[in-house]
C-alpha cells in the first residue's frame, strides 16, 4: 500500500510490522500485539485507521479476558435471549441506552455491570431484576419479558412455571389494588371475604 509519509514528505510504499504495545484501559496496563503500518523507506510509523481500530479491539479483548469482562457479542446475546430492545434492556439495568449500544459495539463496561449481565443469562436472575425494577418497563414490555422468562425457565429448568405464574398473579392483584386506591393486603382480604361468604 502507498501512503503519504510526513517524514519523507512524499508518497511511499508501506509495510505492516507486528509488535507488542502497552495500552492503558481503565487504569490498567494491558500488553497486546499490534499491527503497525510503517514507511518502507524511513521506517516511520504511519496512521492507519483500520489497523488502529483492530489494535484497540485486541487490547480490549486482552483486558476482558484478564478481568473476566463479557465480550460485546455475549452482552448482545443476553439481551437477545430475552427478545429485548437496547432501550428496554438499558431501562432494566438502569443505565443509558447509548451505553448498551457502546458495549455491544466493543466498549468495555465496568466489571460490576458485566457481572450483572452475566448473571442475567439465568432466567431466575432476570426474574429477580424485573421484580426489583418493574417500574422501568411498561405493561406490554413486562408481559413479553415474563413470557420469555417462562419459556426459558421451562427449557432450562431454572425455575418452575408456577413461580412465574405466582409472580404474574401478584402483580395482577397489585395493579388492581392500586387502581382502587387500596393496599394489596386489604384488596386480597376483600376478595377472600367475598369468596368465603
Amino acid at each position: 500500500m502507498v501512503k503519504f509519509c510526513y517524514n519523507c514528505d512524499k508518497e511511499q510504499k508501506t509495510e505492516v510490522i507486528t509488535k507488542e504495545e502497552i495500552s492503558v484501559i481503565r487504569g490498567k496496563d494491558i500488553v497486546s500485539t499490534s499491527n503497525i503500518r510503517i514507511c518502507s523507506v524511513c521506517k516511520e510509523e504511519l496512521f492507519d485507521e483500520s489497523l488502529d481500530e483492530a489494535n484497540i479491539n485486541r487490547a480490549y479483548d486482552v483486558y476482558r479476558q484478564k478481568y473476566g469482562i463479557l465480550s460485546a457479542d455475549k452482552i448482545r446475546g443476553v439481551r437477545e435471549q430475552y427478545g429485548l430492545s437496547q432501550r428496554v434492556f438499558a431501562n432494566l439495568l438502569n443505565i443509558g441506552e447509548a451505553s448498551i449500544a457502546r458495549y455491544e459495539t466493543g466498549s468495555v463496561p465496568e466489571k460490576s455491570l458485566s457481572n450483572m449481565i452475566m448473571l442475567l443469562k439465568e432466567p431466575r436472575n432476570m426474574k429477580m431484576l424485573l421484580e426489583k425494577n418493574e417500574e422501568a418497563l411498561n405493561y406490554k414490555e413486562k408481559y413479553k419479558l415474563i413470557q420469555k422468562i417462562n419459556e426459558l425457565s421451562s427449557q432450562n429448568e431454572c425455575a418452575t412455571s408456577d413461580e412465574i405464574d405466582s409472580y404474574q398473579l401478584y402483580h395482577f392483584l397489585k395493579n388492581n389494588a392500586k387502581r382502587e386506591g387500596k393496599s394489596i393486603q386489604s384488596y386480597v382480604e376483600e376478595i377472600i371475604k367475598k369468596e368465603v361468604v
